[in-house]
């Protein structure tokens, strides 16, 4: 970047071009071809076109997003977790209620610092555990599900950071459990949108599987949406499914199944990302929806969205689906739907909120234990 009044120098491009050989080119002959097999992976027969007539499968939708925050994070022994996930609904007049869990950080360390082996400190957080699978949502869920304590595996104790984002993950799944066991009992078909891929890592083999087989047993209608993928934001992913856009969905609205062909190629150095794999943490193949005919730029307005595997072979219940995801299509929120986004905004704890929350209780501490805490923000 020039200083004030100084002029850009114009040879600076020669010179960087300048730097470029054959052999460059010849490199990008090779992405080419790597780009035009990929493109060639998808069929035209599994391009699917969104009509009026097929937008009136259309379900009940619930989205289902969790939030989690931290107050006093400046002073580790005493800082408290918060964690709400909530649903959100255009189609229901009485909103689920949400699910609030607050984790009291100084309960689960040795501040005193008595020399207490860290499978003391374990015990603690085990402990926490065992008392929210006695409570709402997460009893309903192990008793429907038959996921239990155990199946939540050691990762969860490695520290905090990872004890909160599993135990926020695990009550996203037991909250999306209750939703749709509640609606079911009364009749109503829901689709249940969650904001996220379809998988649960950080947990037993075990934990997946049980979760897998009730989803299956029930047939929920659930879809993950996932705002941000490699399939968009990589170069050759981008160019492949740019080319697809352009191919299928120039003028008309449509959407896909990501060939197994490109997924493995862009997902290539990660562990998991076929449900089909025995022991995947993956349970929802992934897709792509084209929901407006122009946009300003040609990926705008494409949403990525997992379906899970025992419901992909299913044309009527896709449509379903989709005709659900298409009426609340918008190019706002990158990739994600105006319904997700709601149910963000009310899960989402904001830092106003925890700084209001933060001064109210540094007050009532300072009030009733004489221990003040000052403000430290960097």
């Amino acid at each position: 970047m020039p200083y004030a009044k100084q002029m850009n120098n114009p040879l600076g491009a020669s010179d960087f071009l300048s730097q470029m050989r054959d052999e460059d080119y010849q490199q990008f002959k090779e992405i080419k071809q790597i780009i035009e097999k990929l493109a060639g992976s998808l069929q035209d027969s599994s391009v699917k076109r969104i009509t009026p007539a097929s937008t009136s499968y259309r379900l009940v939708s619930i989205a289902v997003d969790g939030g989690s925050s931290l107050l006093f994070p400046e002073f580790r022994e005493i800082s408290l977790g918060m964690i709400r996930v909530c649903a959100y609904s255009d189609d229901l007049e009485e909103q689920p209620e949400p699910v609030v869990k607050v984790i009291k950080n100084y309960e689960l360390f040795d501040f005193h610092k008595n020399t207490q082996a860290s499978e003391a400190l374990r015990q603690k957080r085990e402990a926490l555990l065992k008392a929210w699978f006695n409570e709402e949502p997460l009893n309903t869920f192990s008793a429907e599900t038959q996921v239990a304590l155990e199946d939540l595996g050691d990762h969860i104790y490695k520290d905090l950071q990872s004890f909160t984002n599993i135990v926020r993950s695990v009550l996203e799944w037991a909250y999306i459990v209750s939703v749709a066991k509640r609606y079911k009992e009364v009749g109503i078909k829901v689709a249940i949108v969650r904001d996220g891929r379809l998988e649960q890592h950080g947990v037993k083999e075990n934990f997946v599987t049980k979760l897998k087989e009730y989803f299956k047993k029930h047939q929920t209608r659930l879809v993950g949406i996932v705002k941000n993928t490699k399939l968009l934001y990589e170069g050759i992913p981008a160019m492949v499914i740019h080319k697809w856009i352009e191919q299928h969905g120039k003028q008309a609205l449509i959407y896909f199944r990501v060939p197994d062909e490109l997924m493995k190629y862009t997902f290539a150095f990660e562990r998991q990302w076929n449900p089909e794999y025995n022991g995947s943490f993956v349970f929802g193949h992934r897709y792509i929806g084209k929901f407006f005919p122009e946009t300003f730029a040609p990926l705008q307005g494409v949403i990525t969205f997992d379906i899970p595997y025992y419901l992909s072979e299913d044309d009527r219940i896709l449509k379903e689906i989709v005709s659900t995801l298409f009426k609340y299509r918008t190019v706002l929120y990158d990739g994600s739907i105006s319904l997700v986004s709601e149910a963000h905004e009310q899960a989402s704890i904001s830092g106003e909120v925890s700084r209001i929350v933060e001064n109210e209780l540094r007050e009532q501490i300072k009030q009733r234990s004489e221990l003040s805490i000052p403000v430290f923000r960097r």
